[in-house]
């Protein structure tokens, strides 16, 4: 008799377990926020603005939304994520360089370049560039070498400052082929590797050069922001580079 309630019990409970799970992280997203609601949200005080107005709002699939803003010559983005029933800011930038966002850290296909950048600048073109350091590494325990060979891959961003301050564009096709190669290289080092498992630091770089339709934009209007992340949010910036670090 025991035997059969301690069954019953357990399977009540892992129904339980098994509806919360699927209501707190699986059910369809609701209506996203207002303008007036994004706006109390991003002028907490920590941010600093008396006032801001939300461009646009963006969604990169169900449940992604990026929504740049701008306050007088301050012009921002931020990253919104449906999670346990809420839409939440998980992600928050002000400074002037593009911003790599990754929905999902192991799937390239994920990642989108985020821009949001003063109108005032000159600017027409956005050289893209992903790097992989050369470099070469040594192990006596395992009595391996490795080298691992230089990168450098080149994408061009069209800009329209004068109709949209920002923009949203997914990685290119040869970009996210050679990024699903690497992740696929790198777990399978770290599967073998007490070193790569524990202190594995990537090789890989994001850069850009600001263009106008005569070259290199060398008096981009840059402005001091930061950024801030939350939770289970991915991306990084991408840093301004000149031509002399290309190879």
């Amino acid at each position: 008799m025991m035997k059969k309630l301690w069954i019953s019990l357990s399977a009540i409970i892992a129904m339980v377990i098994v509806a919360s799970v699927y209501y707190n992280y699986f059910s369809n997203p609701s209506e996203f926020l207002s303008e007036d609601e994004m706006i109390d949200i991003i002028n907490e005080p920590q941010y600093g603005f008396d006032s801001l107005e939300i461009l646009d709002t963006i969604y990169l699939d169900d449940t992604h939304v990026f929504v740049p803003f701008a306050q007088d010559q301050i012009y921002g983005t931020s990253f919104w994520i449906w999670e346990k029933r809420n839409w939440e800011m998980k992600g928050f930038n002000t400074m002037s360089d593009p911003y790599l966002w990754k929905l999902d850290p192991n799937d390239p296909n994920t990642f989108y370049v985020t821009w949001n950048l003063d109108p005032a600048n000159d600017l027409s073109q956005i050289d893209l560039y992903l790097m992989n350091r050369r470099g070469f590494r040594s192990s006596d325990y395992y009595q391996t070498n490795t080298y691992t060979p230089g990168v450098q891959l080149q994408h061009q961003i069209e800009t329209n400052l004068d109709e949209a301050s920002y923009g949203v564009e997914r990685l290119p096709e040869e970009w996210i082929a050679f990024l699903d190669s690497y992740i696929e290289v790198e777990d399978a080092k770290s599967t073998d590797d007490f070193f790569s498992q524990h202190f594995h630091v990537s090789s890989l770089s994001y850069g850009w050069i600001p263009r106008n339709e005569h070259g290199v934009l060398n008096d981009l209007n840059l402005q001091n922001g930061y950024s801030s992340r939350s939770g289970r949010f991915y991306g990084e910036s991408i840093f301004s580079i000149s031509e002399d670090e290309l190879e």
